[in-house]
């Protein structure tokens, strides 16, 4: 069931009068909000620390858990788990096979073997061996089937006013893919701050030269060797002066093997943003550091992520860890905006001068 569809019945029958949406998030509350948000579909055996969007289906395998860190989660209108269920096929399952430890879910669609730990949750479908525990409530628009549903059971004619309501009028209100995606191009147009890798036998090390904060690595000329597996190691200096670090690659295919070094990855994963803007497929092999952003890619982590995913599908087999983004979204130089200003200058004059 579509959320337009599901919040549609609930207002023929009542409950919802004169509720809205709450705005959409910009870029920055998105990745201070979100542990991890998937465009399409998630299929995991691990643990997620923080809250999950998806906007396909959630396959799990020996019942992840997601939302594992409430007590670290930033508040949020959003559920600790959002999943949207496009593409779901009629009948199939938006959720198949997974744990919520907190701070509910909004499902749009059926779900199987799903427990929810605690937090308050509305499913658009039916369930089947789904589990209400804890604390809060529980809505479900369709059969409720098997399971344990030791909370309140809450009705069309209870519904405003909810928890339910505010997480399900959040769960569509911002266009993911518009917002990351727009965030990539901008990180993509920024220069480089002076910053500079060099490469030497098996090891890459970054130097970082901040300016107003920022310190923006470009790898387009490098980044072929430094993913490779001729480059094993990472090693950071001058990260310390930054609050935002930024590293921009066109690769479109990525193995990420390298060990970050000096404990790199959960030190600074929190300031780091790896701006995969063309990659289709990347795969993580060893402990990796910083928020990966890959909006067109499928990811694959064996190893675990210190750092925030968002990308267009996810095949988790390791931990995701909680090291919400702590700094800010540099925009481009001014020269840059002169260029695009220019540009439709251009197609202006370009515009006036065809209608005469």
């Amino acid at each position: 069931m579509t959320r337009t569809v599901a919040l549609t019945a609930l207002m023929l029958a009542g409950s919802v009068q004169a509720a809205t949406a709450p705005a959409p998030l910009t870029a920055l509350q998105t990745l201070q909000q979100f542990n991890t948000v998937v465009l399409t579909n998630v299929k995991s055996d691990s643990h997620i620390d923080g809250r999950t969007w998806i906007g396909g289906s959630l396959t799990g395998n020996n019942s992840p858990v997601f939302d594992m860190h409430p007590g670290d989660v930033p508040a949020s209108n959003y559920a600790g788990l959002t999943v949207m269920g496009v593409g779901v096929a009629p009948g199939g399952y938006a959720v198949n096979n997974a744990q919520v430890t907190d701070n509910g879910t909004v499902v749009y669609g059926n779900t199987s073997k799903l427990g929810i730990n605690n937090g308050h949750s509305a499913i658009y479908g039916n369930t089947d061996s789904t589990d209400f525990n804890g604390s809060g409530s529980y809505y479900v628009s369709g059969t409720a089937g098997s399971g344990n549903h030791g909370v309140t059971q809450i009705t069309a004619s209870t519904f405003a006013g909810s928890v339910q309501e505010t997480n399900s009028l959040a769960a569509g209100s911002t266009n993911f893919a518009g917002v990351l995606g727009g965030l990539s191009s901008q990180l993509k147009s920024l220069a480089s701050t002076g910053s500079t890798v060099s490469i030497v036998g098996e090891q890459a090390n970054f130097t970082a030269v901040v300016k107003n904060g920022v310190a923006v690595f470009d790898l387009t000329a490098i980044d072929t060797q430094l993913f490779s597996n001729t480059v094993k190691r990472f090693s950071f200096s001058g990260l310390d002066g930054a609050t935002s670090v930024i590293f921009n690659t066109d690769i479109t295919s990525a193995t990420l093997a390298d060990d970050f070094l000096g404990g790199a990855a959960p030190n600074y994963g929190a300031k780091m943003i790896w701006n995969f803007y063309n990659a289709t497929s990347l795969t993580v092999q060893n402990q990796f550091g910083g928020s990966i952003l890959a909006t067109k890619a499928t990811l694959t982590n064996n190893q675990n992520i210190e750092g925030g995913v968002y990308v267009n599908a996810l095949d988790q087999h390791a931990e995701i860890h909680l090291r919400a983004y702590t700094g800010t979204l540099p925009v481009p130089e001014p020269e840059t905006y002169a260029m695009l200003l220019a540009g439709l200058g251009l197609i202006g004059f370009m515009a006036r001068r065809c209608r005469t």
